[in-house]
């Protein structure tokens, strides 16, 4: 089963983002925060991380780049709620 790891600050995506891919049989660790997810990174070596872009902390901008620096093969998809203004 392949890791992905889910850096989601909010509780409610995080949980529905896990549900649904758990439903495809993946592994899904979760972080709540930018620290969170690079201390899991290094433990789990997930095949695939899902960032949000505004995290507490660190962002999810750096913490993209601390992965591809540390993991260069790792896939990375990004999340955003914030609108155009």
């Amino acid at each position: 089963m392949s890791k992905i790891l889910l850096v989601e600050d909010e509780e409610s995506i995080r949980g529905f983002l896990k549900i649904n891919l758990q439903r495809n049989n993946l592994d899904v660790i979760e972080a709540k925060s930018g620290e969170e997810g690079l201390n899991l990174a290094a433990i789990e070596k997930p095949a695939i991380a899902v960032l949000d872009v505004m995290l507490p902390g660190i962002d999810g901008f750096k913490v993209c780049n601390k992965l591809r620096n540390d993991f260069p093969d790792i896939g990375i998809i990004m999340l955003t709620a914030k609108g155009q203004d």
